[in-house]
């Protein structure tokens, strides 16, 4: 009698079993369109590609195993104070480029101290640069930026705002075997500080509590650019996210000098270490 046909079960996700670093990239992350609006703004400002980057805040180092896919020539240098993520990430992102590899440094250390090659572009992605609360540190970091560029070189960040980053917010999003909980504390208005947590829920009822939590100051646009011009840079930029019409962001971004104050945004902020070209 033959042998009856099962199929194979398929894995359940638990708090038990996920790994947080691959939710998170599932949920939050996908530098695709990072990479891409920055070599369309540096093609556009300076003709040519840029070849050389620093990912500053580079968690798994996505954004540089991307980059050295995606450039033939180019080198990334991705850097990060924890070593968790940085080995996680050479062994799912860096290490699978096979040769390519070679041109993705890791480096395990301080963003405030870092040196590094000149590069054409520094990224701060993910808001994570906002863990610098005193003004006199994120002078400082936006000076050490401006240093590791080249003298047509980029720098460019991410940020949120809107009223709804000043509230008190759970906002939970499913996806395929899990559902990601993004927590907003209560703003402090005095401060400035926010705290945010990320949570990941599952079909069996279990939790992963705080996978992530973040203690951040919210910063203004009008604070980053002068701070930005105080560091040296001769041009900073901001673009703006458009509106899909049912009041999310529709992914494409746009050169604003003015924009409405609406519930809740998310903008590019640019320094050009010379003045772009139009």
């Amino acid at each position: 009698m033959a042998a009856r046909r099962t199929r194979p079960r398929k894995s359940v996700l638990t708090a038990r079993t996920a790994d947080k670093y691959a939710l998170y990239e599932a949920a939050v992350y996908e530098p695709d369109a990072d990479y891409s609006f920055i070599q369309k703004r540096f093609r556009a400002a300076r003709g040519r590609p840029a070849t050389q980057l620093r990912e500053d805040f580079a968690g798994t180092s996505k954004l540089s195993a991307l980059w050295a896919r995606k450039q033939p020539t180019g080198h990334a240098w991705a850097v990060d104070l924890d070593p968790e993520p940085l080995a996680w990430g050479f062994e799912r992102h860096i290490e699978p480029l096979g040769e390519a590899a070679a041109r993705v440094t890791q480096l395990c250390e301080n963003v405030l101290t870092v040196e590094t090659p000149k590069v054409d572009a520094v990224t701060a992605f993910n808001f994570s640069y906002w863990t610098f609360r005193e003004r006199a540190t994120m002078l400082a970091y936006f000076r050490r930026a401006f240093r590791a560029l080249k003298p047509d070189g980029v720098f460019l960040m991410d940020m949120l705002g809107g009223p709804g980053a000043q509230e008190e917010v759970e906002e939970p999003r499913r996806f395929k075997g899990f559902t990601y909980v993004w927590e907003q504390e209560p703003l402090d208005a005095i401060t400035q500080d926010l705290n945010c947590h990320i949570h990941f829920r599952f079909p069996d009822g279990t939790e992963m509590k705080r996978a992530f939590s973040y203690h951040w100051r919210l910063w203004s646009v009008t604070e980053l650019r002068d701070l930005l011009r105080e560091a040296g840079f001769a041009e900073v930029e901001v673009y703006w996210e458009g509106d899909d019409g049912k009041g999310h962001g529709n992914g494409v971004f746009r050169r604003r000098e003015h924009a409405d104050n609406e519930e809740a945004w998310v903008a590019y902020v640019v320094g050009w270490k010379k003045p772009a070209r139009s």
